[in-house]
C-alpha cells in the first residue's frame, strides 16, 4: 500500500474501533469532510491530517498515530512486493484517482456515526 493508503486505512480503523473518542460535533464535521472529498488518495490523506490537527482532537490524533504506526510496521511499503491489500494490484491506473478508499472512508463514517443512529431511531418512531 502507498503511504496515502496507509493514512486512510489507519483513520478508518480509528473510526471503526474507537468511535467513542469522537465528539458529536466532530462527527458532524467528519460528515461534512467526507461529503467534500475528491477521489484522489493524496488529497484525502492530507485532508484527514489537517482535520486531526486541532488540539481538541488530540486523542483522535493519538489513536490515529498508533494505528498508522501498527499498519506501517506490519505492512512495510515496498512497491515491488506489497502493491495492495493481500498483494493485489489496483484496477485504477497509476497516478489516477481511485474511488475505493473514498468509498471506504464514507462507509466507515456513516456506519459508525452516532448522528446517523439518532436519525434512524427518530425515523422508526
Amino acid at each position: 500500500m502507498s503511504i496515502y493508503d496507509n493514512n486512510i486505512q489507519a483513520f478508518i480503523k480509528v473510526i471503526e474501533s474507537q468511535s467513542h473518542v469522537i465528539s458529536t460535533n466532530d462527527w458532524a464535521k467528519l460528515h461534512q469532510l467526507s461529503g467534500n472529498l475528491s477521489e484522489d488518495k493524496e488529497e484525502i490523506a492530507e485532508r484527514i491530517e489537517n482535520w486531526l490537527q486541532p488540539e481538541s482532537r488530540r486523542q483522535i490524533l493519538q489513536a490515529y498515530s498508533k494505528e498508522l504506526e501498527l499498519l506501517i510496521s506490519s505492512n512495510p511499503i515496498d512497491l515491488d512486493v506489497n502493491l495492495g491489500m493481500g498483494g493485489s494490484k489496483s484496477p485504477t491506473p497509476a497516478n489516477q484517482p481511485s474511488p475505493f478508499l473514498k468509498q471506504l472512508l464514507d462507509n466507515a463514517i456513516k456506519k459508525n456515526s452516532p448522528l446517523l443512529d439518532n436519525t434512524k431511531n427518530n425515523q422508526k418512531q
